[in-house]
């Protein structure tokens, strides 16, 4: 009994582990940020603004972020470009494609540098000393798009001042320039951005745990192969996956299929993530085939998915 006791606890004690994993792994929203455009006119490094925000939001650790460069391949791939104004269905289209919940698009409105100065005359110095400042205005709007529906879940519009070199912080080398000039931008810069990552966290603490669909492509007994990997999912080991099988479509009166239910077949935890696609052990239900589904559990636990059901 002490043994079986033992066992018991263990198991619980290791679900909880996974199951802290896999929520994790869930809660942070896929991003993509598109470069920023200058909209100002103004001779702003829009591309290394762009990655400074990348770089920020990173550090948040709240979002999974799509690489600029694969963001980048994709657009191309595809004969996209993206602006400040993305309508829905392209979107819906682009977030497919980068299997993301957000695009992040935005724009500099202002980016300038006010110079003022004059002499102090000191005794016994011929002319004075001269003597001046710097300071940096910048302001950037930004929009957070839902990637499903095209709906803008957020606008956000903050603005940087500085009068001081940003000292040990740099950004893309010599993008903002160089001397006291180049430094008052990039503090300015910096700070219009960590006050835009305040609002991005109020925008990952609302979001919803959403389910994310695989397609079962491979399945030989208790190992099973799904078609999401590190470069179109946020699949981590350790994450959980409700496999299911569809049944009956589910129909308007018009005829329009509008789903179909869903037979829920196993349990599985995702043991090693591969760029386009996760190996996966079953660790409760049946053998699964190629061509069933797998899903995310959002908010639900392994635990309340009742195989079987409907």
């Amino acid at each position: 009994m002490k043994k079986m006791g033992l066992f018991v606890l263990v198991m619980i004690v290791t679900m909880a582990a996974f199951a802290a994993g896999s929520t994790a792994a869930e809660a942070k929203p896929r991003v993509a940020v598109i470069e920023f455009q200058d909209a100002a006119s103004s001779g702003a490094p829009a591309r290394a603004i762009t990655d400074m925000l990348v770089t920020e939001l990173f550090n948040t650790n709240l979002f999974t972020i799509i690489e600029r460069s694969r963001v980048d391949s994709i657009l191309l791939e595809h004969s996209l470009v993206l602006s400040g104004t993305i309508d829905p269905a392209t979107a819906a289209q682009v977030g497919k494609l980068l299997g993301v919940e957000y695009l992040i698009t935005g724009s500099i409105t202002e980016y300038r540098h006010e110079a003022a100065g004059g002499v102090v005359p000191l005794p016994g110095l011929p002319g004075g000393v001269a003597v001046g400042s710097h300071t940096a205005y910048v302001t950037i709007d930004t929009r957070a798009i839902d990637a499903q529906t095209g709906e803008i879940r957020m606008v956000a519009r903050e603005q940087g001042a500085s009068n001081q070199t940003l000292g040990g912080v740099a950004y893309s080398g010599a993008a903002f320039g160089g001397g006291k000039t180049g430094g008052v931008l990039a503090g300015a810069t910096h700070k219009a951005v960590l006050n835009l990552v305040d609002k991005f966290r109020e925008l990952a603490a609302c979001t919803p745990a959403r389910s994310v669909e695989f397609n079962v492509i491979q399945a030989d007994g208790s190992q099973v192969m799904v078609d999401g990997g590190s470069t179109n999912s946020s699949l981590e080991p350790g994450a959980f996956l409700a496999a299911y099988r569809e049944g009956a479509l589910i129909t308007a009166m018009d005829g329009t299929v509008l789903d179909a239910e869903k037979i829920y077949l196993s349990i599985l935890s995702v043991v090693e993530v591969k760029p386009q696609y996760s190996i996966c052990s079953i660790i409760r239900g049946i053998p699964l085939q190629r061509g069933d589904k797998a899903e995310t559990l959002g908010d639900r636990s392994p635990e309340s998915i009742a195989l079987g059901s409907r």
